[in-house]
Order: C-alpha cells, then sequence, then structure tokens
C-alpha cells in the first residue's frame, strides 16, 4: 500500500515537469504568425502616357510598393502620379544614375528608412549594350553609369520588411564585359539581400532569366517569383527568403511599357 502511494506521489510530480517541458514550444507555435506583403515591380521603359500608367497599375492593383526602373528623366511624372493616388514617391539623389530607379510607398504604410547601396561602379561593356555612352569627352561609347539597389524599409510593432529595387546590366548573355559585370551585381544584390536585418525582398529588371546561371549568385540565398514579362521572357522578377511563399503572381498587360509590371505577393511565417 505504501509502495502505491509512492508510486502515485512521484507520478503526480512528474506531470507539472513534463508540461513545463512541452509549454514552450507550444508558445513558440503559437507565436508564430503569417506576414504578407503585396508587391509590383515595373521597368517604364520608354512607355508613353506614364502618368495614366502609373495611377491606372496603383489603383488596380494597390500593392504596399512598387519598384519602378528607368526613371531617371521623369521623377516629375512620377510624383505626380504618387499624389494623385496616395503614394509615397521615393527618390534618392545623391547622384543622377541612382535615380534611375524610384520606390513608390502606399500612403498607409510606416515608412521607417530608405536608401541606396552601390552595386556596380561605372564600368565598361560592349558598346552595342543599350544604355552607354563616354564617360569623358573622347571615350569610347562603352560605358554605362554605376548600378545601384535602391531601397525602403516598411512596417512596424516589431516586424519590417526592406524591399530593394535593382536594374541589372542586359546583354550579358552574348558579351564577356557584360557577363563579368553582371555576376559582380548578382553577387553585390545577394550581399544586401543576406545582411539585412527585416525581412528582405528585392526586385526589377534583371535581365536574365530567374533559372539561368547568371542568377547563380542570387538563388543560392533567395527564391524567385515571375512570369513572362518581356516577351516571352521572365527577366522581371520578385526574390524573397528561401521559406516565403510567392502567390498572386503575374505579369500584368495593357501598360504602356515593353516591360509588363510583375506582381507578386509574398508570405513569411515568423
Amino acid at each position: 500500500m505504501k509502495h502505491s502511494r509512492r508510486k502515485t506521489f512521484a507520478l503526480a510530480l512528474l506531470v507539472p515537469f513534463a508540461a513545463l517541458v512541452t509549454v514552450p514550444g507550444a508558445e513558440a507555435a503559437e507565436a508564430a504568425t503569417e506576414r504578407t506583403i503585396k508587391v509590383v515591380t515595373y521597368n517604364v521603359g520608354d512607355a508613353g502616357g506614364l502618368k495614366a500608367d502609373l495611377v491606372r497599375l496603383i489603383e488596380t492593383e494597390r500593392p504596399a510598393v512598387i519598384g519602378l526602373q528607368e526613371v531617371a528623366d521623369r521623377e516629375e511624372v512620377v510624383k505626380e502620379a504618387a499624389a494623385a493616388t496616395g503614394y509615397v514617391p521615393l527618390y534618392e539623389s545623391d547622384r543622377r544614375a541612382v535615380k534611375h530607379n524610384a520606390i513608390l510607398v502606399r500612403g498607409n504604410m510606416t515608412i521607417t528608412g530608405h536608401g541606396a547601396g552601390e552595386i556596380s561602379p561605372a564600368s565598361k561593356v560592349d558598346p552595342s549594350t543599350p544604355g552607354t555612352g563616354p564617360a569623358e569627352a573622347g571615350d569610347c561609347g562603352c560605358w554605362v553609369p554605376p548600378k545601384y539597389v535602391n531601397w525602403v524599409r516598411v512596417g512596424g510593432a516589431g516586424f519590417e520588411w526592406v524591399v530593394g529595387v535593382v536594374h541589372l546590366t542586359p546583354s550579358a548573355q552574348r558579351f564577356d564585359l557584360n557577363r563579368e559585370l553582371h555576376n559582380l551585381q548578382v553577387r553585390n544584390t545577394a550581399d544586401w539581400f543576406s545582411s539585412r536585418a527585416a525581412e528582405p525582398i528585392v526586385m526589377g529588371d534583371f535581365n536574365a532569366e530567374p533559372g539561368s546561371d547568371l542568377m547563380t549568385g542570387l538563388r543560392r540565398v533567395a527564391d524567385s517569383s515571375g512570369a513572362p514579362s518581356h516577351g516571352d521572357r521572365s527577366i522581371d522578377h520578385v526574390w524573397a527568403k528561401k521559406d516565403s511563399a510567392g502567390t498572386e503572381v503575374a505579369a500584368l498587360g495593357g501598360y504602356g511599357s515593353d516591360h509588363r509590371p510583375v506582381r507578386a505577393r509574398v508570405t513569411v511565417t515568423r
């Protein structure tokens, strides 16, 4: 009888101990929350009627963040479209080349930082590359300006996204100099992505298919979402961490550029 009581007492002591062991894991599971952000990347190219284009894109999609490329010479038009739709336009201004990209943020988002980091200096490429010119009078017309990842950090309440926008050098599959430069840009973009404290996304015109060898450096740290955006080529895409999910991914038709805007909804569980 005494032995039975002792056994019952010992089992009673083990119950709270087992509860203490299992509860932390249960609390962690309960605390995990899905976080989702909708983004659009758009190389506006030589689109006519850009303000109307952007207003329609914003009013149709209402993404949290839009990343634009090829907008250095259209800053006022971009700002007018943003003002008409309640978005905040972000143009960096330390050098003209950094204005090649711009970011629009939905007005109800909290912006906690923004900036730009150089991913390649002014560089020589094949002279037939679009966007080349002389660095100085008398130079060959085979220089491309510095390239940047423009970024914005949005969010709050203990969770933030940082969204970067890039436009990498074209013609890397055809010319060795371009390939070398493109590989540098991809490596530096991957380094920027991996070094972010906030949840990272990088998107833009990569001038390469996400599965090509040109994108190996970024594929090591991120997964892509994309769709045919330039003819039948998927060269505009969105990259997020490998444990994320990209949904509602589409290249959107009916806009004025030779590139279609690409939309994605990125979800993480943290």
